[in-house]
């Protein structure tokens, strides 16, 4: 069975990664789709900044063709990255290119996470430091927005001041997963990592360093089917969603597909990148719509151009506006979404549609969050 590979889009992880293959001068084997089983050729990296990169090739047997992408494998750290764009210069036998805005690497977990939004409110909760409770203290608790969680482990955010008094290696306590307390707590797990988490991954724009932190928790033991039982309706509802509607054409974007897309836009136009994730979050948000909402929405809206604000969503997004209406309505619809549309056109739709939600939030007639229902009845 082939592995499976993951993409990493973090510019600064990326640059880890390069500048670990510069400083090893590990082994670099290149090729193009079209000539893979004929013609393979070895290099070394011997430039990587920001903006680019460079390749020294040991020997060209072969003519590169520039109207095709080039691809890379980098030994030692096993990634795997394309680049569609490269100048050969033929005096010291080199190829420069940008710098990758994605990386394939090799997914190393055994157990498959469930993915959860940020915007969707569930939450994990648990106990750190070394309080006892001899003289009445009790332990201090934090609560983090949940992001990903298996068996084995999970991942969550916070924001880097919440995480002070917390450090790598530290052992916490989980009282609780979403809105489902545990059948069995405290569940004893440690803290493995530490990553900045940018909600606007892949747009690459100078900032200040992030305000959230990304903790990966590792549970001292797998949850047991008892416990994993009380957070399977969380996953199950997760699933079915993020799978999409089961259609032959367009049904949204995968979080990685979607993120391919944000980051190559933002190598061409980083302003336009960052106004698809802006607007594409804004709109993502009508997946909390009530079914009262859905049908003031669906009477009002201009279906076309929510159609051309729709090749960038997600799966997800789509299922949810697409689930409680007439069998008419839906082909119709998803015949218009089948119709691809430039990034600028998805992007001046999306404004539109913003506006259209904003004007509505406005009157009082939509309440766009993961908890509008308590305020909304």
């Amino acid at each position: 069975m082939a592995q499976k590979m993951w993409s990493l889009f973090n510019s600064n992880q990326i640059l880890n990664y390069l500048n670990q293959v510069l400083e090893n001068q590990a082994p670099i084997t290149i090729w193009q789709s079209s000539t893979q089983q004929l013609f393979q050729l070895k290099g070394n990296l011997t430039v990587v900044d920001e903006k680019k990169c460079t390749v020294s090739i040991a020997e060209n047997d072969f003519e590169l063709h520039d109207s095709e992408g080039i691809y890379f494998h980098c030994e030692g750290v096993d990634i795997i990255f394309k680049r569609e764009k490269f100048s050969y210069s033929s005096l010291d036998n080199s190829l420069t290119f940008k710098t990758p805005s994605e990386l394939m690497l090799k997914e190393k977990r055994r157990i498959d996470r469930f993915r959860f939004k940020y915007q969707d409110f569930k939450d994990v909760t648990f106990l750190y430091g070394t309080k006892s409770d001899e003289e009445g203290e009790k332990k201090p608790s934090v609560t983090f927005t949940l992001i990903d969680l298996s068996i084995a482990g999970l991942g969550c955010i916070g924001e880097r001041k919440q995480v002070g008094p917390l450090q790598e290696g530290d052992e916490v306590e989980i009282i609780q997963i979403s809105d489902q307390e545990l059948e069995v707590k405290p569940l004893q797990a440690r803290i493995r990592s530490f990553q900045d988490y940018d909600p606007k991954e892949g747009v690459h724009i100078s900032s200040n360093e992030s305000k959230h932190i990304r903790l990966g928790l590792e549970f001292d033991q797998a949850i047991d089917k008892v416990q994993f039982e009380s957070v399977q309706s969380i996953i199950t509802r997760t699933q079915t969603k993020t799978k999409g509607l089961d259609i032959d054409g367009f049904n949204g974007l995968g979080e990685t597909e979607m993120k391919r897309i944000i980051r190559k836009a933002s190598e061409e136009n980083p302003v336009l990148a960052a106004e698809l994730v802006e607007q594409s979050e804004d709109i993502d948000r009508l997946r909390y719509m009530t079914s009262e909402m859905k049908t003031i929405f669906w009477t009002e809206v201009n279906k076309d151009l929510l159609a051309q604000a729709l090749r960038v969503a997600s799966k997800e997004l789509i299922y949810s506006l697409l689930s409680d209406v007439t069998d008419n309505i839906r082909e119709e619809f998803l015949e218009e979404l089948d119709r691809p549309k430039s990034l600028s056109a998805i992007s001046k739709a999306q404004r539109k549609i913003c506006d259209f939600i904003h004007q509505r939030e406005k009157e009082g007639r939509f309440v766009l969050s993961a908890k509008g229902y308590i305020k909304y009845v």
